[in-house]
């Protein structure tokens, strides 16, 4: 049993390691004091997007809401949040910037189309869905004060066009024998650039280009490489919710219509040679589409998706998932104070938070608020996580991400 001990913050309260239920913490603009780096992050902490950062947008029902974008994309250090539909102040996708403390910053406008994506891994590269990719650097160089719109100046410019494009296509860096290159290997939804009545249609692809980081040239490709057409006696021709894992060496996707089976998430490896389909985990619950974390040397990445407007964690360790809403949410849609909808799926840091956009009904002043912003959690923290602890037999487990973790990813990303 984890000793209770409860440490106050001036920008915000943590429930540090507690056995209580923890609550969803609440950020404000005082001095930060000093944080003790072997005490627990909090377990639950709401980052609210303002509209004066973000703007607005009207929804469906009239309705003026802030505009809090979708198919949101995490930076391993969790600083920034590269989102689509982001509305119409900042464009199609822009980067919300998060302080070390987890309050939005700034938002930076790009000029990514919807569904851009980053090289995962380093986010050295932005990527265009037509292949364009831009340098992470650029992006932010071109955007020093903030929501300034671009002139024709200082908008950013492609250093390159390659790998899959398209609609849902994702990437990931790996290393390269060469020195001074990198590959990145990038998948894609099969038939990613048809119309809407033949997307999704077809065999999974990827691709391999291999990069000079330094003059930004593709100097190897494999061009597209077709998988999983040897599993069509298990899994059917179809898959759907394709992405790639962060080092690039696996994958995940759902087999539509499979022969052997459920409908459920599968993840497969690419193999040595970056072309199979090996089975390595076979889902036998509903998901959504699952994000990778990065590996450990102890065990494969673990997995993060949004089902039913909750985020869920599941454990490669343990092979078991876990409902990562605040516990006063955890299997209910309400919870006493707060209503809490994740918006997509979320991300996961190198350090192993799990961030996702999500609006919360906040009713803890005795009126409601409605509020949009990023949730940030600790799934070691989740009331489901330490329920299953407290009559897991096994060996020793982490019990929540210190802040010691999380301050050396971001010292290592600063360092970069």
């Amino acid at each position: 049993m984890i000793l209770t001990r409860r440490l106050q913050f001036a920008i915000y309260f943590i429930a540090a390691c507690a056995v209580s239920m923890p609550a969803i913490s609440q950020n404000n603009s005082r001095t930060e004091e000093k944080i003790d780096p072997q005490a627990c992050i909090p377990a639950h902490q709401f980052a609210e997007l303002p509209q004066s950062i973000a703007g607005s947008q009207t929804d469906a029902y009239g309705k003026t809401t802030v505009a809090l974008g979708a198919y949101e994309r995490v930076s391993p250090d969790g600083r920034y949040v590269l989102r689509s539909y982001s509305g119409s102040r900042l464009g199609e996708v822009s980067l919300i910037e998060l302080s070390s403390s987890g309050q939005v910053i700034r938002a930076i406008p790009t000029p990514l189309k919807n569904e851009a994506f980053p090289v995962q891994g380093s986010w050295r590269y932005l990527v265009d869905t037509n292949g364009d990719h831009y340098t992470f650097e650029s992006i932010l160089r071109s955007n020093i004060a903030g929501d300034r719109p671009f002139s024709s100046q200082s908008t950013p410019r492609p250093v390159f066009r390659g790998g899959m494009d398209g609609f849902y296509a994702a990437a990931s860096e790996l290393p390269s024998s060469k020195p001074g290159h990198i590959r990145i290997r990038s998948l894609s939804w099969p038939n990613a650039a048809g119309d809407s009545q033949t997307q999704g249609e077809g065999a999974l692809m990827s691709r391999t280009i291999e990069v000079d980081v330094q003059r930004h040239r593709i100097t190897a490709d494999t061009g597209p490489v077709f998988h999983c057409r040897e599993r069509i006696a298990q899994d059917g021709p179809l898959y759907a919710l394709p992405m790639i894992s962060v080092d690039g060496t696996e994958f995940a996707a759902l087999p539509q219509t499979p022969v052997q089976g459920k409908p459920t998430m599968r993840v497969f490896g690419f193999g040595q040679e970056g072309k199979s389909c090996e089975l390595r985990e076979a889902f036998d619950f509903s998901s959504g589409k699952a994000i990778f974390g990065f590996p450990q040397s102890s065990h494969a990445a673990h997995l993060a998706w949004e089902y039913q407007g909750q985020a869920h964690w599941y454990s490669r360790e343990l092979k078991r998932p876990f409902n990562i809403a605040p516990s006063e949410l955890e299997g209910r849609a309400t919870g006493q104070n707060f209503e809490l909808s994740a918006s997509a799926f979320p991300g996961i840091t190198r350090d192993g938070r799990v961030i996702y956009g999500a609006t919360l009904k906040d009713c803890t002043s005795g009126t409601c608020r409605d509020r949009a912003g990023y949730m940030i959690s600790d799934p070691y923290q989740s009331n489901a996580y330490r329920n299953f602890m407290l009559t897991y037999k096994g060996p020793a487990r982490q019990q929540c991400i210190t802040h010691g973790d999380v301050l050396k990813v971001q010292r290592e990303a600063n360092s970069r």
